[in-house]
C-alpha cells in the first residue's frame, strides 16, 4: 500500500518559486570583502549569521547596507590571490516572498498494473480527471538552513485544489512536505541550480476541515487521505547583474520557474512514514555514466550518478518509484531524458540473478504519463521468482555496458522528521515540525520490511555542526546505540543548523569506509547530500535574558514595560528582516515606530503558533526563536493597549 498502490494520477507542469534570497550565503567561504574595507578585509561575503539570526552589516548604517547589497560589488577569490569577481550581495532575488504558484495539468492515470490511460474512457471514471488542473492557495516555502543549498527546504501549502470546469476533486491542506535527495547530477546540459532537482512528498488527510477528496476509486475506508508526491528540477534561474540590478531599482521580483512531474495516491490507514515512500531502496555513490561530448553539468570529470529510486514488492508484482533517478538533457528548448542506453532492473543473491525486465526511462512522455512508477509482473517469471525467494536477494539496475548502476541498500532510514526545529536551552527531545512539538525518529528497512526495536541492529546518529557554511564542524556521534523508532536526543546549549545522519555499525555491520565523511563540507557535496539519509536541525537563539523588559516576567503572555521601547524591539527583533527580506517593508516598515504600532493588532494575529503552518505565519522564514517572540508580542501589547 501507498504510493505504489491504485489508482495513481499523475500530472506535469510548472511551478513558480519567489524565494528571498539574501540569507543564502551562498558565496560564504569563496567570496572575501577586499583590503579596501579596513577592520572587515578578508571577511567573508555572507549577509546572515543564521545561528544568532543577525544581518551582517560590515560596520554599515541600515539605509547604506540596504543600498550596497543590491548593485554588483567587487570581492576577492578565496584561494586565488589578485583574482576579484563582481557579485550582488543579495544574490538574484532580493525582493522574493517566499511564495509558490503552480501550473499544471493531470495527464495520465492509472487503474491497475500495465491499464495507464492518456485519453477519456467513458469505460473507466478515473480518465475523467484527465486535464484537471493543480492549484495552489498560499503556496510557499522556506529553508531550514538558509545558508547554502540544504537538503530540507520546507514547502507548505495551505489549500491544494484538483480541479475541472465546475467539478473540484481535491481541496484541502497538505502537511508539510520537505526536499530530499538533492540531486545536482538531474541534467546532462544544465549546470548549478538549474541541473538539479529534488523530491517532495505531502499527504492530505479525509475529515480535516475544509477538505474534500472526491476521487475515483478512494472511497475505501481504509483510504485515509490522498499522497501528494512530486519532482522539482530544470530551475530557471535568470539575469545578469546588469538586469537583476534593474529590477532592484524597480523593487520587483525575480522568481525562478521549475518543472514538475508528480503523483496523486492513496493515502491508507496503517502508513507510518508520511514523508517518502518506503521499501526497498536502490542507490548509486558512484559516477560511472559518460555525458554527451560538448555538454556541461554538474558532473565529475563529465560523468554522473543517478539517483535514489525506491521499489515496493507485493507478491508477483515489483513497483519502482523512478522519478528522480533518471537524469534530463535540455537542449534547443526541449528537457526529454538522457538516452544512455539499454537498463534492466535485475534480482541478485550471491552469484545467482534474474532480470526483471528493462527499464523504459528514455521515453519520456510516457514515463511522465505513468509518474514514473513502473510495475513489473514476475507471475510470468519463474527465474526472477526463485531468486526472490532467496534469503537476501536484493534488487539493482545493470547497464548493458556499464554493468551495475544502482544497487539495493542494506538499510534505509526513514523519518518523518526531515526538517525540524528546537529552542536553545529547551529538552532536546521535542522539536517543532508539522505545526507541534513532537519527538525525533528514525524507522529502518531492509528487504522491504520495517524492522522492529528487537530485530533492527543499533543505530549510530552522527551529527554535524553545518553553520558557518565557511567552517561547519566535523562529524561526531551522539548516539551509538539507538533503538529503531526511539526518540533522538539532542544538545540544545547552542543555536544554529545540525544535520544529522545514520548508520548500522555493529560487528556483521561495519560503517563503510568514508561514510560518514568527517566534514560537513564533503557532505554538502554528492554523492552524500543525495543519497545519505539526514535530519536537518535549527535551534532558535534565546541567549539572552528579557525578563527587564516585561511588566510581569511570569506571565504568560507578558506585557512590556517602560524599558520595552520600539528602539529595542527594534534592534532586537525586527532589524534582521527589515535589512534582509525587504518584501515585508512593502508591506509596512519595519524600521517606522508609528507604522509597526498601527500593525501591533496584526502582528499578535500573524505571530501565533496556531498558525505556523500557514502562509500568514510571519516570519515566513520561521526562524524568530520564542524569546523574540515573546519579546515582540510584549511590545505589541503594550502598544496596542494604549
Amino acid at each position: 500500500m501507498s504510493l505504489f498502490d491504485y489508482p495513481r494520477i499523475n500530472f506535469k507542469g510548472t511551478i513558480q518559486l519567489n524565494p528571498g534570497t539574501a540569507n543564502n550565503d551562498d558565496y560564504a567561504g569563496n567570496a572575501l570583502l577586499p583590503a579596501s574595507w579596513g577592520p572587515f578585509a578578508g571577511e567573508t561575503l555572507a549577509l546572515i549569521d543564521s545561528k544568532t539570526v543577525r544581518a551582517r552589516t560590515y560596520g554599515m548604517s541600515d539605509e547604506a547596507f540596504i543600498e550596497w547589497v543590491q548593485h554588483p560589488q567587487t570581492f576577492d577569490i578565496q584561494g586565488s590571490p589578485g583574482m576579484t569577481r563582481q557579485i550582488i550581495p543579495a544574490e538574484w532575488n532580493y525582493y522574493g516572498g517566499m511564495d509558490s504558484s503552480i501550473t499544471a495539468q493531470v495527464i495520465g492515470v492509472q487503474t491497475a498494473p500495465g491499464e495507464i490511460y492518456s485519453q477519456p474512457d467513458a469505460s473507466v471514471p478515473l480518465t475523467e480527471l484527465l486535464g484537471a488542473a493543480i492549484g495552489f492557495s498560499g503556496g510557499h516555502f522556506t529553508d531550514v538552513n538558509s545558508e547554502g543549498s540544504p537538503p530540507a527546504t520546507q514547502f507548505f501549502i495551505d489549500t491544494l485544489t484538483l480541479a475541472k470546469g465546475d467539478q473540484t476533486f481535491i481541496t484541502g491542506a497538505t502537511s508539510k512536505g520537505a526536499c530530499q535527495w538533492l540531486n545536482f547530477y538531474r541534467n546532462v546540459n544544465l549546470v548549478a541550480d538549474g541541473g538539479a532537482g529534488g523530491y517532495v512528498y505531502h499527504v492530505i488527510r479525509k475529515g480535516q476541515a475544509g477538505t474534500t477528496i472526491n476521487l475515483p476509486g478512494f472511497d475505501d475506508p481504509n483510504i485515509v487521505g490522498v499522497i501528494f508526491r512530486y519532482y522539482l528540477y530544470r530551475a530557471d534561474i535568470s539575469g545578469s547583474n546588469a538586469q537583476i540590478e534593474a529590477l532592484y531599482q524597480q523593487k520587483k521580483t525575480n522568481p525562478v520557474t521549475a518543472e514538475i512531474v508528480g503523483t496523486f495516491a492513496p493515502l491508507y490507514a496503517n502508513e507510518q512514514i508520511l514523508t517518502s515512500p518506503v521499501g526497498r531502496l536502490l542507490l548509486s555513490n558512484q559516477t560511472q555514466i559518460p555525458t554527451p561530448s560538448g555538454t556541461q553539468n554538474n558532473g565529475n570529470n563529465g560523468l554522473i550518478a543517478l539517483a535514489p529510486a525506491v521499489l515496493s514488492q507485493k507478491g508477483s508484482l515489483v513497483s519502482a518509484d523512478f522519478i528522480g533517478a533518471f537524469p534530463d538533457y535540455f537542449q534547443n528548448g526541449a528537457n526529454p531524458k538522457y538516452d544512455f542506453g539499454e537498463v534492466s532492473l535485475v534480482v541478485f543473491a550471491g552469484a545467482n540473478s534474474a532480470v526483471v525486465g528493462p527499464v523504459n526511462y528514455a521515453a519520456t512522455d510516457q514515463g511522465d504519463q505513468q509518474g514514473w512508477l513502473f510495475d513489473f509482473d514476475l507471475s510470468a517469471n519463474p527465474a526472477a521468482q526463485q531468486v526472490l525467494q532467496t534469503a537476501g536477494a536484493k534488487f539493482k539496475l545493470v547497464h548493458s555496458f556499464l554493468g551495475d548502476i544502482m544497487e539495493e541498500t542494506d538499510y534505509y532510514f526513514a523519518t518523518n522528521q526531515q526538517a525540524i526545529y528546537a529552542e536553545q536551552f529547551g529538552t532536546g527531545a521535542e522539536f517543532l515540525n508539522q505545526g507541534t512539538t513532537e519527538p525525533a525518529t528514525v524507522a529502518v528497512f531492509q528487504f522491504g520490511q520495517q524492522l522492529t526495536p528487537e530485530n533492527c541492529p543499533p543505530i549510530t546518529v552522527w551529527q554535524y555542526r553545518s553553520v558557518p557554511l565557511q567552517s561547519p564542524g566535523k562529524a561526531e556521534p551522539i548516539h551509538t546505540n539507538l533503538k529503531s523508532g526511539a526518540p533522538i536526543i539532542v544538545n540544545t546549549d547552542q543555536p544554529g543548523n545540525f544535520l544529522f545522519t545514520f548508520s548500522i555499525n555493529d560487528a556483521a555491520n561495519p560503517v563503510p569506509a568514508g561514510y560518514p565523511p568527517a566534514s560537513y563540507s564533503t557532505f554538502m557535496n554528492p554523492p552524500f547530500i543525495t543519497n545519505a539519509p539526514s535530519i536537518t536541525l535549527r535551534i532558535l537563539p534565546n541567549d539572552e535574558d528579557f525578563s527587564k523588559y516585561f511588566v510581569d516576567p511570569s506571565a504568560a503572555d507578558p506585557v512590556g514595560n517602560d524599558l520595552l521601547t520600539f528602539d529595542v524591539v527594534f534592534e532586537k527583533v525586527l532589524r534582521t528582516y527589515y535589512l534582509l527580506y525587504p518584501v515585508m517593508n512593502q508591506i509596512f516598515p519595519l524600521n517606522s515606530e508609528s507604522a509597526v504600532t498601527q500593525m501591533a493588532g496584526a502582528i499578535l494575529q500573524r505571530t501565533e503558533p496556531s498558525i505556523w503552518m500557514t502562509s500568514g505565519y510571519m516570519p515566513r522564514t520561521r526562524d524568530l526563536s520564542a524569546s523574540r517572540v515573546k519579546l515582540l508580542r510584549a511590545w505589541c501589547r503594550k502598544v496596542a493597549s494604549k
